[in-house]
């Protein structure tokens, strides 16, 4: 169900408001920032988007922030266990999501060699690496195979067939030694704009809500103080933070995507962090009016949370609905409905059309079985290319080429309306338009079209 699909990223984006307490207690020592951090993880907008949908990265996220509250435990304790169960929680989060993976090890690395006289404690460190190397055995096997490094290669900004930016084909490669750096950097800087933080959002229309950014605008002025009161402040553990500030964009920023909110999630938090530390420093500069911005506050953030659910369940769905394949509930239930031995073409250039047969339970899962199992099993982990399936049973997701096939005998055809006119159907006594499903916006989502054979007319 949608329902069980999105529990558990719901469940991690409500555990993370608990845990961004712990931390901001740990770091801050103030219950007070503390507070104000589950208040400002609870209704940011980063948290409410991702904590919404099916989102594998807020797991990882919840992992990784458990990781870096441990951590702190133990660096403020001494008390081995704590090393330990961060380390677990770090490889943890490195079994949920892609970015983790480059910056748990990072992070756990620089955090140890930054300690003084760090080298004293080299047994407790190698207990930590046989630990996390034994945690991590599973996973190594899957990186070290192309359907674990496929994705990553085939994102990343050095594996790309094109030119870095300034880029001239007169001087030779050996420029990009230096504009890939350089567009790395630009890319990384891109995390800590504040027009992409506070007003600009995602590039992907999918991951984008009309009028918002990962933060509301009048976060800005409060990052701005708590970075100040940050450095101000004689925190302990500051270079923890920074560590995690620093490397938390970097699997991100290797892409070639200008700003991608889902792998720069593990950023989310410390930013997140900094804007609490920074109400919380107002409050304490103006104590003499503190009841009134208390209550003027959440008056503000209480109005802001509703507008973003308005734009985010009422909006969207209505001028995003192409972007999240709007339409294949409906069509799964037309199909159902038809005779079991009908052959189904769905027009998708991509062939991902299945998964959403597969979760309305239209294709039965034992002839999906049979078809993966081999490329599960075998190609997928030599080339997982072909993991995407054409052809499970009747059931076929392709590109279709319509002059050619509309003459096929006893076939239903469903076409987005983006990818077939009904001027290429209208009037041929030889097809019958047996559906259009509509959008929440009231336009043609999909066309469901069936061909007649002669004996049925």
């Amino acid at each position: 169900t949608v329902i069980a699909a999105r529990a558990l990223s719901a469940i991690s984006g409500t555990l993370l408001i608990l845990t961004s307490f712990l931390i901001a207690r740990e770091f801050f020592k103030s219950k007070k920032v503390a507070l104000i951090s589950a208040l400002m993880v609870a209704v940011s907008p980063w948290a409410i988007f991702y904590s919404q949908g099916a989102f594998e990265g807020n797991l990882a996220l919840l992992a990784f922030s458990v990781g870096i509250y441990l951590w702190l435990r133990f660096t403020n304790t001494d008390e081995k266990k704590y090393f330990f169960f961060s380390l677990a929680f770090f490889v943890f989060s490195m079994y949920s999501y892609q970015a983790p993976r480059f910056v748990a090890p990072l992070f756990v690395g620089i955090s140890i060699v930054s300690q003084k006289f760090w080298w004293k404690k080299w047994r407790l460190w190698i207990s930590g690496f046989f630990l996390a190397l034994a945690l991590s055995l599973p996973q190594l096997f899957l990186i070290t195979s192309p359907a674990g490094y496929h994705r990553a290669i085939g994102v990343s900004l050095f594996s790309r067939g094109e030119t870095p930016p300034g880029y001239s084909s007169q001087l030779g490669d050996w420029q990009k030694l230096y504009l890939a750096p350089r567009e790395f950097l630009s890319l990384y800087l891109h995390y800590f704009s504040p027009s992409n933080l506070f007003w600009q959002n995602d590039y992907n229309p999918q991951r984008r809500v009309e009028g918002y950014s990962v933060f509301y605008l009048w976060q800005l002025p409060l990052l701005l103080i708590g970075v100040w009161a940050f450095f101000k402040k004689k925190i302990k553990d500051a270079k923890y933070f920074l560590f995690w500030l620093a490397l938390a964009p970097i699997p991100a920023a290797l892409t070639a995507d200008p700003f991608h909110t889902y792998r720069a999630i593990l950023l989310f938090l410390p930013l997140t962090l900094l804007t609490a530390l920074g109400f919380g420093q107002l409050l304490s500069l103006i104590s003499k009016m503190k009841n009134l911005v208390i209550l003027v506050s959440l008056v503000g953030i209480l109005y802001s949370v509703f507008a973003y659910l308005f734009g985010l369940l009422e909006l969207t769905p209505i001028t995003r609905w192409r972007d999240w394949d709007y339409g294949y509930k409906e069509v799964s239930q037309f199909i159902k409905d038809q005779p079991s031995t009908l052959r189904v073409v769905i027009d998708d250039p991509n062939t991902e059309s299945y998964i959403h047969l597969l979760f309305n339970q239209v294709i039965p899962i034992s002839e999906y079985q049979e078809v993966a199992s081999f490329k599960v099993g075998g190609e997928y982990y030599k080339n997982p290319d072909v993991l995407r399936p054409e052809k499970v049973g009747r059931f076929e997701f392709r590109s279709v080429d319509w002059p050619t096939e509309r003459g096929d005998k006893e076939t239903l055809f469903v076409f987005p309306s983006n990818r077939l006119y009904p001027s290429e159907f209208s009037g041929d006594p030889k097809l019958n338009l047996e559906k259009t499903v509509y959008s929440p916006s009231g336009e043609p989502a999909f066309y469901i079209i069936k061909t007649i054979s002669k004996n049925s007319q």
